[in-house]
């Protein structure tokens, strides 16, 4: 009985460290997601001036600024997490009505196996997609 027991122990706590590493990274995608949609936030505020007066057709946005902007709003951005590692934007992208698509990539350790991942350096990569339209 005893050995039955302490196996069904064991399962119970690697079913637990498995749920509570999945959770972590959802977590973990959650901030980074935030972060993604506050930096295209701030890009597609990054209205340049001489476009503005212009009579084109496009958006007042230029990709070099609203690119610029993002990098900016993300160096004062509050990430609290201390398993996200190699921050990234990817690809910031500007349609022609104003909508402004900024990626970024990151990697992380999940809680309870980032000893292991950390030691292979085998970390878990995240991408996410932030949206903003200006108007």
């Amino acid at each position: 009985m005893t050995i039955l027991t302490t196996g069904v122990l064991v399962v119970i706590l690697m079913v637990i460290g498995v749920g509570t590493a999945i959770t972590g990274v959802q977590l973990e995608r959650n901030g980074l997601q935030h972060a993604a949609d506050s930096a295209a936030l701030a890009a597609s505020q990054a209205v340049d001036p001489a476009r503005i007066y212009v009579d084109a057709d496009g958006a007042a946005i230029h990709a070099g600024s609203a690119r610029r902007a993002a990098e900016e709003h993300l160096r004062s951005y509050p990430l609290e997490s201390s398993r996200l590692e190699d921050l990234r934007i990817v690809e910031v992208t500007v349609e022609p009505e104003g909508t402004v698509h900024v990626v970024l990539t990151a990697r992380t350790h999940p809680p309870l196996a980032g000893w292991f991942t950390r030691g292979t350096d085998t970390a878990i990569p995240l991408t996410v997609d932030g949206e903003a339209r200006a108007r």
